[in-house]
């Protein structure tokens, strides 16, 4: 005060502090705080440090402000938590960049090997309900499991959950191919049946008919023999959805011949998830990299900017790690995807699936796709 020629009604004000507590503080009456340490210090322009001459607290309370680090944001009240922070997030500075340019340059190398891969993928020999590995550094692999995913400027959204190709089957527009393979859980001729399966193509959604629709009434309605056509069942609901829709025929031809392709349960639980799929756990813990390398590196994105950079950035790894499944699905788009390339009739057991007496929406399927 006195260097600065200040009087202590002069110095309450520059610091928001009344002159009663200033002149209490300064007559020893009142305990200095932190908080009025650091108003007075702001209030002097000069630091905290040169004001207290018991250091190991006042620190403490000189650091206050916000720290972003991709799209979390702490508030900082201290110096402790300051260097927590940097305890915390500095690993990940200093390491993320350096792992998600290891993960890009591994892509690269195992992605110029495979594009000198001859395999080729033998119609006859798809084995729908075998288990298979499959090395994604070796052979060409093309896996789906959100709409969003896109290979080579294709989105291929090749799922059952799927609302974009519509198609008719028996005059009734189905929106996905799940709540038409669904219904052939519920397709004894009731009456209960037919309005599951009503409430099935009224769902919104691919998603909805499998967790609330199919969640509901299978443990009570669902057929008993369900799991002796199920499979033959879904290579018939695919192939409408294929003839019955131009833009998800071109699609799946649109795919390379030699690839396989996968659907992609890796994150998915349930006992059927590696049975339609397959897992390939090192390539999505790398994907995850890449995709938190995006968010490090565009912190001021919205929400929604941000996830769209973080599908591209994910879609750019393809060729890491081994995928491990029946993948039934997968191999179900490939047999049949072969089956267009080469102009031939897919082999589907009709006479499997008209011996189980299949009614949709009360009319009893006649399956006379092969005539």
């Amino acid at each position: 005060m006195q260097e600065l020629g200040l009087t202590q009604k002069e110095l309450a004000a520059r610091s928001g502090i009344t002159v009663e507590t200033l002149s209490r503080v300064l007559n020893g009456k009142q305990k200095l705080t932190p908080n009025t340490l650091q108003k007075l210090s702001e209030g002097l322009n000069v630091p905290v440090a040169d004001l207290d001459e018991d250091r190991s607290w006042s620190f403490n309370y000189a650091v206050q402000g916000y720290l972003q680090f991709a799209d979390e944001i702490t508030h900082i009240t201290s110096f402790e938590q300051l260097k927590r922070w940097i305890k915390k997030y500095e690993p990940l500075i200093n390491d993320l960049p350096k792992q998600a340019k290891a993960i890009l340059s591994e892509e690269r190398r195992n992605a110029r090997k495979v594009a000198k891969a001859t395999n080729t993928i033998d119609i006859a020999a798809i084995d729908f309900l075998n288990e298979e590995t499959i090395d994604a550094s070796d052979v060409e692999t093309w896996s789906f499991r959100k709409a969003e995913d896109e290979r080579d400027g294709l989105d291929i959204d090749l799922g059952n959950m799927c609302i974009t190709y519509h198609f008719a089957v028996n005059g009734r527009i189905f929106t996905n191919s799940e709540a038409l393979y669904i219904c052939g859980m519920f397709s004894n001729d009731t009456a209960k049946h037919r309005e599951i399966q009503e409430k099935l193509i009224a769902a919104k959604s691919g998603y909805d008919a499998k967790k609330v629709v199919r969640q509901k009434y299978e443990e009570t309605f669902a057929r008993e023999d369900w799991q002796s056509f199920n499979v033959e069942y879904m290579k018939w609901c695919v192939w409408q959805k294929i003839k019955g829709n131009d833009d998800f025929r071109r699609l799946l031809m649109s795919i390379p011949r030699n690839a396989y392709i996968i659907e992609n349960s890796t994150q998915q639980k349930g006992a059927t998830a590696l049975f339609w799929g397959m897992a390939n756990k090192d390539l999505e813990d790398k994907r995850s990299i890449i995709e938190e390398c995006a968010v490090y590196k565009s912190p001021t994105l919205s929400k929604k900017e941000l996830n769209r950079v973080q599908m591209e950035e994910r879609n750019k790894i393809n060729h890491i790690g081994t995928w491990q499944g029946v993948n039934c699905m997968g191999k179900i788009l490939k047999y049949l995807q072969l089956c267009l390339l080469d102009g031939v009739e897919p082999y589907i057991n009709y006479d499997l699936l008209r011996s189980k007496q299949i009614y949709m929406f009360g009319e009893l399927l006649a399956f006379d796709d092969e005539k």
